[in-house]
């Protein structure tokens, strides 16, 4: 990339993007409400909206071929004029409800930004629907960009799911993942942990009904794998007393350790023995060191769409003798010890920022072969060597650190067609790649 960056060693501890004028980049792979909220077995949504905003998770619903899923009330310029805004929530709700063809066990309500500028008296119009249909579940939540910096609307959206879960004996031998996109399983060292202790995990990810999404009420200890679900956890831990467990998605040795003693206290169960940790990191130094050798100082960029810590994976790599060029974030929230010491090994690594209205015009260009991690490293370097990959897609731990350097490896020796793949959105929440190579090969055969 051209210049337009700022060096490790200038950035301020304080630094964010997410101010002012800001450039969105077509990488549409990370998440969105309309993704997490279909995780939500028997689940459906209503986004009641001026059009302008429908559009965008209509296209997202369409997308994923989930519309069944989906209902929408558009708000109008007359419902402003007249006051009737909550009659029109209200009664629009009604409706959809009274024509789906198989009824919800919840209903997602999204509001929008003109209902706070009208202060409509939206929970007025929530317990009615409750009175009126006391079978469903509703919950209130919100599509309001204009509260994205004071409330998001995606941690949000992790957090309202789960007010539905009311008190209940609480299952010592059952804990919750919690706000998570991905399964975490396969690549999931405290999954492997608990299960192998006989601990049941109830995870949104994997459920199948709206019965075993209730069971949740019964955990004893939530876990947490992200900052995003962190709102969730708290929640959960002050209304319903359930033991809340924040895990550090991050690549230091030590802390992984750490993490995982925790979890099996809080679990009641033996943390893993001193073998077992030293032959995991044998191992994951094993999987390092045969990715840095096939990729033979391959320049690496990374970003913060890709994983939950991209500093401290930075600074994992550099330190194993990994070649990082660059990483993207938009804002530091990462802890200062993690910031410093970057900064001492790697004064000159170049930092971007994809917000940056400036980068709307940057050569997106790189001399040579670089392999990225993220969609946004990757089409602001113009490689299709590029692992990809959102929001640390269900990887935690040893295993999760061999898994990203199988991947590593693997998107350096083959190549992705990257212009085409960073622009669905919803990365694995929709079709493959091939199923939308398929699709548009029918439709220029005029098949579809």
């Amino acid at each position: 990339m051209t210049p337009g960056y700022h060096e490790m060693k200038d950035m301020p501890f304080t630094y964010n993007a997410d101010d002012g004028l800001l450039y969105s980049s077509p990488c549409r792979g990370v998440w969105n409400i309309v993704h997490y909220g279909l995780l939500v077995p028997e689940g459906h949504q209503i986004y009641v909206c001026p059009t302008s905003c429908l559009r965008g998770v209509v296209l997202t619903t369409a997308e994923m071929g989930a519309m069944d899923h989906l209902s929408t009330i558009t708000v109008g310029e007359d419902n402003i004029l007249n006051g009737d805004m909550e009659e029109e929530l209200l009664h629009g709700t009604e409706k959809i409800l009274n024509t789906l063809k198989k009824r919800p066990r919840m209903v997602m309500i999204f509001t929008s930004c003109i209902h706070h500028f009208l202060a409509v008296n939206y929970q007025r119009v929530y317990k009615l629907l409750r009175k009126e249909y006391p079978d469903i579940d509703f919950i209130d939540c919100y599509m309001d960009p204009i509260m994205r910096r004071k409330i998001p609307a995606d941690p949000s959206l992790r957090r309202q799911i789960l007010r539905v879960l009311k008190k209940a004996p609480k299952d010592p031998k059952r804990c919750s993942f919690v706000g998570n996109c991905f399964p975490m399983n396969e690549y999931c060292d405290i999954y492997q942990h608990l299960v192998s202790n006989g601990i049941a995990i109830s995870d949104l990810t994997t459920m199948k009904n709206y019965d075993e999404f209730r069971l949740m009420e019964t955990s004893s200890v939530n876990f947490t794998f992200h900052r995003k679900a962190d709102w969730a956890g708290k929640d959960l831990e002050i209304r319903l007393q359930q033991r809340w467990v924040s895990l550090h998605n991050g690549y230091d040795y030590d802390r992984i350790d750490a993490d995982m003693e925790r979890a099996s206290e809080s679990m009641g169960i033996p943390a893993p023995r001193e073998e077992e940790i030293r032959r995991q990191r044998e191992l994951t130094d094993r999987a390092l060191d045969h990715c840095r050798e096939a990729l033979a100082g391959t320049p690496v960029s990374l970003d913060y769409t890709a994983v939950e810590n991209p500093l401290e994976l930075a600074l994992f790599l550099i330190e194993r003798g990994f070649h990082v060029e660059s990483v993207l974030i938009d804002s530091i929230v990462e802890s200062k010890e993690v910031f410093e010491a970057l900064q001492k090994r790697a004064p000159h690594l170049k930092v971007y920022s994809s917000l940056d209205p400036s980068m709307r015009q940057v050569l997106r260009s790189h001399e040579g072969k670089i392999v990225a991690i993220g969609q946004k490293s990757a089409y602001f370097n113009d490689t299709d060597y590029f692992v990809n990959l959102t929001e640390n897609a269900g990887m935690y731990g040893y295993r999760g650190i061999r898994r990203l350097m199988a991947l590593v490896e693997e998107a350096a020796a083959k190549k992705k067609p990257m212009r085409d793949l960073v622009q669905h959105k919803g990365w694995h929440a929709g079709p493959s790649f091939e199923d939308l190579c398929e699709m548009e090969r029918r439709r220029e055969a005029g098949n579809v």
